[in-house]
This record gives structure tokens, sequence and C-alpha cells, in this order.
């Protein structure tokens, strides 16, 4: 299996364990993880960071009886949230509290948990204010969402922008698996948007409705690995860059100290660890400012 079809399957396996825990009051139980363990075959580390993940999501990893009022709350949409002071009990003990702690101090750029350290501070405070409108959504019944995906199926424009908006949560887990890949959270949630809202207009030769969500997902996640795989050849051709100048200024420094002077782009060119075209090239990238080369730049702009 392709690593981005094991990306999008276990994306998808998460979704499903996301939108348990919602529906059982923001619980999912010990054997639910198992099983999702299982069949993922993932290692201790990854789940742990996938517990991590899931305290992100305001769901907890417990087997206590839930509420029929909360997972009534749950199916609406609402996401329970920690009473005041739930946090510090949890602390003082339990397997929670320390799992979650363990995968936000995490730096494994793995899926699931989001490290603390991860995000500069717009980045966090951009991801919790995109978590807070995609909270604020009140979602519809598996039913009411099947007929919904019919109808966007069926090219009807009012159905796929709400079908949009009802599937902004996959933009938000999508993005925390590519965050940490050198894109900021901004960047990603605007193109997971933007592939989202093209991608709700792209339904029709699905076979039904049960094909939508892992379509949606896929065309998010491609726009999100095109943007780290651009953002990668960019990091390379800089480093390239880099790497070219501090070469050209080594060579042009170690002959300038031997002659004791400043030297020419022919004098170090002679010389045969560098070409000509990787001097003029260096010259180009630093505006004639490698110090121990005398590009004769100087002399240009005054007679002119």
């Amino acid at each position: 299996m392709s690593q981005i079809r094991e990306e999008q399957r276990f994306l998808q396996r998460l979704q499903a364990l996301v939108r348990e825990g919602r529906q059982n009051g923001g619980t999912v139980t010990p054997d639910s993880l198992e099983a999702f363990r299982k069949d993922l075959s993932l290692s201790p580390e990854q789940v742990e960071q996938v517990r991590g993940y899931l305290g992100q999501s305001g769901i907890r990893v417990t087997a206590e009886e839930i509420p029929s009022g909360a997972k009534e709350q749950s199916r609406t949409g609402a996401v329970e949230q920690p009473a005041a002071g739930a946090e510090e009990e949890s602390t003082a003990g339990g397997h929670d509290a320390e799992s979650g702690a363990e995968a936000q101090g995490s730096a494994q750029n793995g899926p699931g948990a989001l490290p603390a350290d991860a995000l500069t501070p717009e980045g966090d405070a951009y991801l919790r204010e995109y978590e807070e409108l995609v909270r604020s959504i009140s979602l519809p019944s598996e039913g009411v969402m099947d007929a919904l995906r019919l109808s966007a199926m069926a090219g009807e424009r009012a159905a796929q922008r709400q079908l949009a908006e009802y599937s902004l949560s996959k933009v938000l887990d999508v993005a925390r698996l590519y965050v940490l890949q050198g894109v900021s959270a901004e960047e990603l949630v605007s193109a997971g948007n933007e592939a989202l809202t093209v991608a709700v207009t792209l339904l029709a030769p699905l076979e039904g409705p049960d094909e939508v969500d892992s379509f949606l997902v896929s065309r998010i996640m491609g726009a999100m690995e095109d943007l780290v795989a651009e953002n990668l050849d960019r990091r390379s051709a800089d480093r390239e860059m880099e790497d070219l100048v501090n070469k050209v200024a080594d060579k042009a420094a170690q002959l300038s100290e031997l002659l004791g002077r400043k030297i020419t782009p022919e004098e170090l060119a002679r010389e045969g660890d560098v070409t000509p075209e990787e001097i003029s090239e260096a010259l180009g990238l630093t505006g004639d400012g490698i110090d121990a080369l005398d590009s004769g730049s100087s002399e240009r702009k005054e007679n002119t």
C-alpha cells in the first residue's frame, strides 16, 4: 500500500474514532482504541500520539459509562468540554493524564498528537480559532447527512455549500497531520478549505454517499501534500544557493589570505575549485557582497 493510501486510511479510521467519541459524550473505550491499534498495526508510541490527538479533540479514553444526556448532546454536534477543575483531577492521577502529557511532550513527527511546542504562537492561536469555528457548527443526523451527500452528488449548489461547511472538521484533522512539515497552519487550512470547496462540486462520478467523505479527505490531503512538497522544493533551492555562496566565499577567502589582498573573479576561477559560472551566480545572489572578491562593480558604478 502506498504511503498516501496508508495516510488516507489512517485519517479515515481516526475520523471514525473521533466521531464515535463525539457520539458517546466525548469518550471512547479502551477496547475501541485497541481495535484501532490492531487495525492499523500501530506501535505503542503511535498509540500515545493518537491518545494525545483525541485529547486535543475533546475526547477521553475511558471505560466509564456515559450518561445518555451527554450522548445526545454529542450527537447534535456539541463537543463536551471538561468541567472547571477536571483537568487538575485528571492530572492528579490516571493513565489519561499521563499519556496526554507524554504525547504533548513528544517531538515525533507522526500522525496523531501535536506537541505543545510544534507551533508558533500565531499558528497555535489560528488553529484554536479555527477549531472553535468547527465546534460551533451543529451537525445533523447521519441520515440527513446522507441525503445531503446525495443532493451534492446530484449537483445541487446549496447542498454542496452546506456539505462543505459540515466537512470543515476534515480540514482541521488533516492540517494537524501536516502542521509539522514546515508549512504554517494558516496556509494548510487555506489550501484545505480551497480543495474542499472544489471537491464538493466533483462528486457526481461517485457510486454512493458512502464514498463522499473519503473522496473529500483525499482531495484535502492532496492539496496539503502539494503545499508541503512545494515548500520542500523552495527550501531545497534555498539551501543549494546558500551552499554555493558559502563555497565561493570560502575559496575566495583562502586565496585572498594567501595573496594578502582582495582577488578578482578571474583569479579565483583559475584556481579550478569553482567555475566562472558559480562565481558569477554567487556574486549575483549576494549583490557583489563577497568580501574577499573584487568584482569591479564599484568601479563600474563610478564610471557610470
